[in-house]
């Protein structure tokens, strides 16, 4: 019931007003992609060293998955933290 609430309220205030609505779903846009890039630059080997862990190719293709999407948000949120640093720098 108060995911429901939640999303109601989510949805409700992205109705009353349209132009933060299109920030939001750009940014969504943006993980989505990101999501599904990190899915297909990632691997599916199994290296011999884990087969005893019984892990499956696409237990594998997940983790790596996750990896690349953390590394390459990680990355992009130092380079906009220095972008900001630096444009405020240079602009005084």
């Amino acid at each position: 019931f108060a995911t429901l609430t939640a999303l109601s309220f989510g949805v409700k205030k992205i109705i009353s007003n349209t132009k933060n609505a299109k920030k939001t779903l750009y940014t969504i846009l943006g993980l989505l992609v990101v999501c599904i890039a990190s899915y297909v630059f990632a691997s599916d080997e199994v290296l011999q060293s884990y087969e005893k862990y019984k892990i499956s190719s696409t237990e594998s293709k997940n983790v790596g998955m996750g990896l690349i999407m953390f590394y390459s948000l990680a990355f992009l949120a130092v380079g906009a933290i220095l972008y900001s640093e630096l444009s405020k720098l240079f602009s005084k």
